[in-house]
């Protein structure tokens, strides 16, 4: 259905509704959602294809399986070789960014009961600088209104970490991190690695946070594990797919994060900057689905603002 659709060139939209209307037999993964989306599917599509998977996880795996062209398992020195290059960009990469400032828009969906019908929350508007090196987050719109409310405080999910300090933790030795190769993939037309990773939560700085309304929030640290993405003509991190490895006293029952990589220009220079992330948490009773896009890379500079014309 989806190679069909791209082939015809129908849009993001109508392939959505049509995905929407499938009941799966067969659980569907990772590998053909990213190979997928590399032939062609749009975000839209992609989000519906996420919501069959957690849906179709625990039924029996495809009897056949979609074949997608790749190149033959690399040996050992190889991966060996492509992890050192990883982290060595992962561990100089938040030097190497300037400081700048970017737009972060947060569209937020609950799904109450786990009916599989979305509901629209609210869209955040998030004026998020890098300077010196750090991270900072501030809340300057809900709904397209300003507001002066604290981005942590909002309540539901928010995350932090994009910018760097995710990557230098999974390849950073005190994490201890157990790093396999998985397989291959086409991730937005580039080849990539894929490596399964796991962090136990002994040696983790994993933080999971979870709040609605005005309800106290609660916090813990949590092991995490899932799959690295590496480019493999330049060994830098195109994707990050991790789950956390929760306890069973936290309310949270389930947390994932797809975070992607790409290209984006700085004061008229090529960065590799946080392109777009999807947060899924699970408690007993509600389902939160955030859709984050980074857009408006720029210098920062102390008069630095952000503008709400955009938004929808």
């Amino acid at each position: 259905m989806v190679r069909k659709a791209v082939t015809h060139h129908d849009s993001d939209n109508k392939l959505a509704r049509e995905l929407q209307k499938l009941v799966l037999a067969e659980s569907l993964n990772d590998h053909v959602i990213e190979e997928l989306e590399s032939q062609g599917a749009g975000p839209k599509s992609v989000a519906v294809m996420l919501d069959l998977r957690d849906a179709s996880e625990g039924l029996p795996a495809p009897t056949a399986l979609p074949e997608f062209a790749e190149p033959p398992l690399p040996l050992r020195a190889e991966q060996d070789a492509i992890l050192k290059s990883a982290a060595e960009h992962a561990g100089s990469y938040s030097a190497g960014l300037p400081d700048f400032i970017c737009t972060e828009m947060v569209r937020r969906f609950d799904d109450v009961g786990g009916t599989g019908k979305w509901k629209a929350r609210d869209v955040l508007t998030v004026k998020l600088t890098f300077f010196s090196r750090r991270e900072n987050y501030e809340l300057v719109a809900i709904n397209n209104r300003p507001t002066h409310r604290n981005y942590e405080a909002i309540g539901g999910a928010v995350s932090e970490g994009e910018f760097g300090s995710d990557l230098v933790t999974l390849f950073d030795p005190q994490s201890r991190t157990y790093l396999r190769w998985d397989h291959w993939t086409h991730l937005r037309k580039h080849v990539a690695h894929v490596f399964y990773y796991r962090i136990d939560r002994a040696n983790a700085r994993y933080r999971l946070e979870f709040g609605m309304g005005d309800s106290p929030h609660v916090a813990t640290t949590v092991g995490e594990h899932g799959y690295v993405y590496v480019d493999r003509d330049t060994g830098e991190v195109l994707r990050l797919n991790r789950s956390a490895d929760i306890p069973t006293s936290f309310p949270v029952r389930r947390a994932t994060t797809l975070l992607d990589y790409d290209y984006a220009a700085v004061a008229g220079r090529q960065y590799l900057v946080p392109l777009r992330a999807e947060i899924r948490m699970a408690t007993d009773y509600i389902l939160t689905r955030n859709q984050i896009e980074f857009t408006g890379y720029r210098k920062f500079s102390g008069e630095s603002t952000i503008t709400f014309d955009s938004a929808k």
